[in-house]
């Protein structure tokens, strides 16, 4: 059996100061005695209960900043990643926000009529911000016979800046991660071309996450933004199905957005709220080909939060039949 990190050990002793031993046990998936035993070995080592808040506390947050430390208080996670968790906060305790997933923009597949009017809905619905799961670009994969003759704009230049118009159609907050098609240049430059990153830094108020996975606390609530490089199945749920099981107890989201896959669905499984995103473009003679469905359109989430906890998940899918 693995042992658990000091980070760990103290990230879940201090959901259970805040919440209750039972709570603790439910979110991070363990056992009774094992959380006896995070306890006796935090009290081997600093010298003190975990239970005496205060020395507690004084110990868990020297490793802690702030805003994490009110993130995990709420029942947020830490997460261990070289970029930034955006924190978002909302008055009340629901808030409405859009998944996009998949327009390969500068490819003749993405439909700009459609998403601008996708944008037009976002802001007729009130939606708060606008998450993005990956492959804003369509990159310049030359292993795909063809492929060359199914682009709009060529080159890393042409492509950035037409993501960039794109994105500054909604005059809100982005939250985005890059995809397998954004990484062409990375792969092929072998240089750092993160052409998402600097898409962002490009648009004002667009926040780069994360590289095939990123991640939102809202509220307190973890929202994990996944895209991923794996196939497609049969089962259209059985990718996300497989992604919820390969995480860890304690690591679980408590909501997973999926890119990738183009296809629409959402269930509830493991205690994740999971949501796969479909695509904002039509399907491209490569998924034909390979007898690959796309579902066309993109989400509209309203999420309901309190004491921690997801207590109301209302997703609306907006279907496009071009």
């Amino acid at each position: 059996m693995r042992r658990a990190s000091d980070e760990r050990v103290a990230e879940i002793l201090l959901y259970a100061l805040n919440k209750g031993d039972e709570a603790a046990r439910e979110i991070f998936d363990i056992k009774d005695d094992t959380l006896r035993r995070y306890k006796d070995l935090y009290k081997k080592k600093h010298g003190t209960s975990v239970l005496d808040s205060s020395a507690a506390l004084r110990k868990i947050g020297e490793n802690y900043t702030p805003a994490e430390l009110q993130a995990i208080a709420k029942g947020g996670r830490v997460q261990p990643t070289n970029f930034k968790v955006p924190i978002i906060n909302f008055e009340g305790d629901t808030t409405r926000f859009a998944f996009f997933s998949d327009p390969h923009t500068s490819s003749i597949y993405f439909v700009e009529e459609f998403w601008d009017k996708a944008i037009e809905w976002c802001i007729k619905e009130g939606v708060q911000f606008i998450v993005l799961g990956g492959d804003v670009t369509e990159g310049m994969d030359t292993t795909k016979d063809g492929h060359i003759y199914e682009l709009t704009h060529l080159g890393y230049k042409a492509q950035r800046d037409y993501g960039v118009e794109q994105l500054k159609k909604w005059p809100g907050i982005w939250k985005v991660i890059d995809g397998n098609h954004d990484r062409w240049y990375q792969k092929r430059n072998n240089a750092g071309a993160i052409i998402v990153e600097d898409i962002c830094e490009r648009v004002k108020g667009a926040d780069f996450i994360g590289q095939d996975e990123g991640h939102i606390n809202l509220q307190g609530i973890d929202i994990c933004v996944f895209h991923g490089e794996d196939g497609s199945s049969y089962a259209v749920s059985y990718r996300a199905q497989k992604i919820v099981e390969m995480y860890t107890g304690g690591e679980k989201p408590h909501m997973l957005l999926l890119g990738h896959a183009h296809k629409e669905l959402s269930f509830f499984y493991r205690h994740v709220c999971v949501v796969s995103g479909g695509a904002m473009c039509k399907q491209s003679r490569h998924m034909r080909r390979h007898r690959l469905a796309n579902h066309m359109g993109f989400h509209i989430i309203d999420v309901t939060i309190r004491d921690g906890q997801i207590c109301r998940f209302k997703k609306e899918w907006f279907p496009s039949y071009m």
